[in-house]
């Protein structure tokens, strides 16, 4: 009986500890060719050819890089077999075969429109599942008279299916126009395990490929949500250059992380909600909700069930136990806008809510705990509401405790270009557009106007201007007229912001007007306007006029 590869050598072979199974199948050809020479000589070389294909079939495990994978395979066939070209094909899923690689003697690539081949060859290795070897073309009935065979003078064909868990991977075929003598029917079991072997390189590096391909679209996402993040909830977004917002950050800097009730103060549109979301985001809570209402907006009843919830039946309409928005933001935040505007009524059970920590539903006895941050906000000077009358004294102190005022962008020059040139960046990207920008005439209305509507304002005027552009490579002063209130303008003509910008408009238009009628000749206009053609040229550079085509 043959002597196990495994355990020591077939005669006269190599020898290979732990060897795959294909020597099983070599041990069993060679106990039944012992004492035929020629059979015995045969195995020996096939003992030659597994161990060279053992060699390279360490060398495909060694990269996951599945094109330098497909090329090693198809240069270990060709290299073997002696073949002048080899392809590689892997199947698709919807069926058939695609050429991935086409490489001829010595790793030089073919090609692959010089890709003809025996369709019945690699038709039949496809479905069989094993390798297809012909010697000699001309000698197959079925082969010698196809176009391939004839064109390219193929003598060699060697076609090996690639299979995985029982599906098809692909196929390696390789030809040649001489007879092969290096390979007979015996070595078939040989290339149907390397085929085997390479058929698992190929779906690991496959494997490997999508797991990188998952990986960095979710490095790509994580990346994104949290720039969503940052521009939302953080810092960004809310752009302050100046003294006044510097100072406002470090508060908000040191009062996050605590649990302290907030009151933010300022003219409608300068971001309250904004700074709110910032101070929620970056404390402890930031992983728990952030609940928002409007005190202004809501009746004091529908107010008061939003807020504390009702029990079934508490009052018509209630048809189901609803729970408030305290009970909502339970271990988060509590934003309650405009809080100058809450009834009188309604602020006294928001007074027993904060100081207990507790609040009762509508037509309920029972009360919650609850741990509730509240962040408050409001447009009203709540000092001078309590001295009207119109504010509880002991609630305004229980949520003044960190007071935070937001100054008006009209106190805020030195912000207003930053915060434009931001809300360019946000909406050109909203709309699809190439972010354009400010000419110069442009800056300086910005600069001018009084912005009573603050931040909210300037971004709708922007946004604005930027639908008006057009896809132009600039946002001039005409997408800004709406800004001008004429009437103000003509009626208070000693307001300076108003006529300066009004005097850059005008001017613009009536340069223009003059230029036309004059046929765009500069020193002709120049003369009818009584200035010199550089100071005229100058003008027309800061408008950015242009004659019309």
């Amino acid at each position: 009986m043959a002597e196990k590869p495994g355990t020591g050598a077939g005669p006269e072979g190599p020898q290979h500890p732990g060897s795959p199974d294909i020597f099983r199948e070599l041990d069993s050809q060679l106990g039944e060719a012992r004492g035929q020479s020629a059979s015995v000589q045969d195995l020996k070389r096939s003992y030659s050819i597994v161990e060279t294909l053992l060699n390279v079939s360490t060398s495909l495990n060694s990269t996951l890089n599945l094109e330098q994978l497909l090329e090693k395979i198809v240069d270990a066939v060709v290299d073997i077999t002696g073949c002048k070209r080899g392809y590689l094909m892997l199947a698709e899923k919807k069926g058939g075969l695609s050429v991935a690689v086409a490489r001829a003697r010595e790793g030089k690539p073919t090609a692959h429109k010089s890709f003809d081949v025996s369709l019945s060859v690699i038709k039949k290795a496809a479905s069989s599942g094993q390798p297809q070897l012909v010697s000699d073309a001309r000698e197959e009935d079925d082969l010698r008279d196809q176009r391939s065979i004839v064109d390219f003078d193929i003598r060699t064909v060697i076609c090996i299916p690639l299979k995985f868990e029982g599906k098809l991977v692909g196929v390696i075929y390789a030809d040649n126009d001489t007879i092969s003598e290096k390979f007979t029917r015996s070595d078939l079991p040989v290339l149907n395990a390397f085929g085997a072997q390479a058929a698992v390189a190929i779906e690991n590096a496959r494997s490997r490929g999508e797991l990188e391909k998952i990986k960095r679209s979710l490095e790509k996402q994580n990346l994104s949500l949290r720039q969503q993040l940052v521009e939302k909830y953080e810092f960004s977004g809310i752009v302050g250059r100046g003294p006044a917002m510097q100072k406002v950050f470090g508060v908000i800097t040191k009062v996050a992380p605590l649990s302290t009730t907030v009151l933010i103060q300022g003219e409608t549109g300068t971001g309250k909600e904004l700074i709110a979301k910032a101070i929620h985001y970056n404390s402890e809570r930031k992983s728990r909700a952030m609940v928002s209402v409007n005190c202004g907006a809501l009746p004091k009843n529908i107010l008061e069930s939003e807020l504390f919830g009702y029990r079934k039946g508490a009052f018509t309409g209630a048809d189901e136990d609803r729970s408030g928005l305290f009970e909502a933001a339970d271990n988060g935040t509590l934003f309650l806008d405009e809080i100058g505007d809450m009834p009188v009524e309604l602020q006294v059970k928001l007074l027993r809510a904060l100081q207990d920590g507790e609040v009762k539903r509508l037509g309920e006895e029972r009360t919650i705990r609850v741990n509730v941050r509240v962040i408050a906000a409001t447009n009203r000077d709540l000092a001078a509401e309590v001295q009207g009358g119109n504010f509880r004294n002991d609630l305004f102190y229980r949520l003044n405790v960190i007071p935070i005022f937001l100054p008006p962008l009209r106190d805020r020059q030195e912000d207003i270009l930053p915060l434009a040139d931001f809300f360019l960046d946000k909406h050109s990207k909203k709309m699809k557009k190439t972010k354009p920008v400010l000419t110069r005439p442009a800056r300086e209305m910005l600069l001018t106007h009084s912005w009573v509507g603050n931040v909210r304002e300037l971004e709708n005027a922007i946004e604005r201007a930027l639908a008006l552009a057009e896809g132009a490579d600039t946002v001039d002063v005409d997408q800004f007229e709406h800004l001008i209130d004429r009437k103000s303008a003509a009626a208070f003509p000693d307001v300076e912001a108003p006529l300066k910008a009004m005097a850059l408009i005008w001017e613009k238009q009536f340069l223009k007007k003059m230029l036309v009628r004059n046929s765009w000749n500069v020193s002709k206009t120049a003369n009818v306007l009584k200035i010199s053609r550089q100071q005229l040229h100058n003008k027309i550079k800061k408008h950015g006029l242009r004659p019309e085509i």
